[in-house]
This record gives structure tokens, sequence and C-alpha cells, in this order.
């Protein structure tokens, strides 16, 4: 059973990579250059630095997050499930923490989803400077301050080093992948839809 449930944000809450496709779409539009959509969202589910590095645009990081902003503020949403089982978790008296790359803009698009009353604590990148995943830092952090039980815990995360974060933490991990990107991670339970947690997390 788990009583501590530590969630990844981009890619398991928020169903963000379309909009993150749809803005590096736009950006290298304005710069006169194109790719197909398949291939900026299978480079995007790597990382935002890899996709950028991928088409030769590291240098126009900033200018590619002030599209991505723009567009998530109007257009990001969580996943259906994401609310279902946010609350069925607390209703279990679980816990629910956010551990995020993204930075404080999370909160806004948080309330915009209507779940911002669902998590104990949120770690995000611009209040909180730790080593990116798959550094455990940030873990280990939110573990000691919120009083966490690792062997209660478990990471929720849609890409391979939320996996590898979580066993670095000493805490179990469990994969969100339904379109099958990491078909080699190793992690202690994988799922398709949010839904399939209810099974994992217990009463």
């Amino acid at each position: 059973m788990y009583d501590f449930l530590i969630y990844d944000f981009d890619g398991t809450i928020s169903d963000t990579y379309p909009v993150f496709t749809r803005a590096l779409l736009e950006l290298l539009s304005r710069l006169g250059k194109q790719t197909d959509y398949n291939t900026a969202y299978s480079q995007l589910k790597v990382s935002v630095g890899h996709a950028l590095k991928f088409y030769g645009l590291s240098d126009h990081e900033k200018e590619y997050h002030s599209i991505w902003k723009e567009m998530a503020l109007a257009e990001q949403k969580a996943f259906p499930e994401a609310h279902e089982i946010l609350r069925y978790a607390k209703s279990r008296g679980k816990k629910n923490y956010l551990y995020t790359h993204t930075g404080r803009i999370v909160y806004d698009l948080l309330c915009k989803m209507g779940i911002s009353d669902c998590f104990d604590f949120i770690l995000e990148s611009t209040t909180y400077k730790f080593p990116r995943k798959p550094a455990p830092d940030a873990l280990n952090f939110i573990i000691k301050t919120c009083g966490i039980d690792r062997s209660h815990a478990l990471m929720i995360g849609d890409r391979d080093i939320d996996i590898e974060a979580a066993r670095a933490a000493g805490i179990d991990g469990c994969l969100f992948d339904p379109d099958g990107y990491y078909l080699d991670c190793k992690a202690e339970h994988y799922i398709k839809s949010l839904l399939d947690l209810k099974a994992i997390i217990g009463e």
C-alpha cells in the first residue's frame, strides 16, 4: 500500500506534450523551418532541451518558453483522469505531492485545471533550486520536509528519468506511459491510465 504519492506534472497530471509540440512548431515556423508533428513530439518526450538541440535551436530556449507559456495558459489541460485519481487518493487519506521542473506558472495552470487544492506540497523549479531528474535531491527534500515514509511512497511519472530519480531516492516508481515510449524502463509499476493507480495505491 502507498500512502504518499509524488506526481510529475508535465505528461503525467497535465497533458502538456501536445502544447509543447505546437510551441516548437510555431518557433520553427517563425525561423523559417519546419518538421512534422510526430517527430517533434517524440523529441520533446526526451526533454525540451533535447528537442531544441535536435533542431539546432538551443539559443532560442527563452523564445520557445515564451511561446509555450502563452499557449499553456490558453490551452493546456489536465488529463481527464487526473481529477478523479487525485480526489480518490485524498478521499482515502493519501497525501498527494507534485514535483516538477516547470516553474511557478504551474500554480496558475493548476488553478485553471481546478486541481490546485489536491496537493499537500508542490516543488517547482523557480522556488526550489535542485539538480534536475534523475538526480534524487528534490525527491529527498520532499521526503524529509514532509515526513514521508519511503517504504510507503510512490513516484508517478511519464518518463524514465522519473523512475530513475525514484530509484535513486529509495522509493518505488510507477511509469505512466500510455503511448509506449519507454518499454524498456524498469519500474515497479506500469500504467496506461491514471485510474490504474487505484489498484496500486490500495485503500
